[in-house]
């Protein structure tokens, strides 16, 4: 290489791609030729040219140009990309081609994922709890149960944490007992703890001790302490 060939692809410049955009372009809808598009985008609007020539991108990707027409249209129609018409301050009217739809769905995607990590974070913290009180480790099935209880029926950790000492509290270790508590308290609306303080009557040691008896036989079991399933048990 001689030093002309190395001055010119020194002042060619440099594209910076964000990592975050690196890594989660798909995420945000992308395919993997538009974002080699987006790319040649940013690479001229880097060098204060936002207006590019799109024959030249279709020459640098190695395209036809109809096939270049057809990623912006797609890509405008997805409002990944936004095409401006602005006025510099001699008055001319310009058009540029904006990013900015783009870099918005990424910070929207790093929002959700920053608050992803405290819950995922709980989910473990439970796990640990469930594990504590049962003394030993949980199954791949029971770890997936209580995961879908978090992400598919939507129960607050709280409530959750709620029926287990329900269960521990009548002394079955059974991730099945606690769906059933879990489900009658879906059915009368509980939704909280708070809900659940409101909704629950005081336990008298007759209550109890019905289903310590019920634990130590095969028969089925009741939800404990207090029998949420049943309607006439408020009265």
């Amino acid at each position: 290489m001689s030093y002309n060939e190395l001055t010119k692809w020194i002042e060619s410049g440099q594209t910076l791609v964000p990592n975050f955009l690196l890594q989660n372009y798909k995420k945000i809808g992308l395919a993997d030729t538009e974002f080699i598009f987006v790319l040649q985008l940013k690479a001229y609007i880097d060098k204060n040219i936002p207006f590019p020539n799109l024959a030249l991108i279709a020459e640098n990707m190695g395209i036809a140009e109809k096939d270049v027409f057809s990623l912006l249209h797609n890509l405008l129609q997805k409002q990944m990309i936004l095409m401006e018409t602005k006025k510099d301050l001699s008055g001319k009217v310009e058009d540029s081609y904006s990013l900015d739809p783009i870099y918005q769905r990424l910070f929207q995607l790093m929002e959700r994922s920053e608050k992803k990590q405290p819950v995922q974070q709980q989910g473990k913290n439970i796990m640990t709890m469930f594990e504590q009180e049962f003394g030993r480790n949980l199954s791949p099935i029971e770890m997936q149960t209580i995961a879908s209880w978090i992400d598919m029926d939507h129960y607050p950790l709280e409530l959750i944490e709620s029926a287990l000492k329900e269960a521990v509290l009548n002394r079955v270790y059974s991730l099945k007992y606690i769906d059933r508590i879990l489900l009658a308290w879906e059915k009368k609306n509980i939704r909280s703890v708070k809900d659940l303080t409101q909704q629950q009557p005081s336990r008298t040691q007759n209550n109890k001790g019905k289903f310590d008896e019920q634990a130590g036989s095969d028969a089925p079991m009741e939800v404990p302490l207090y029998n949420w399933l049943d309607t006439d048990a408020d009265e």
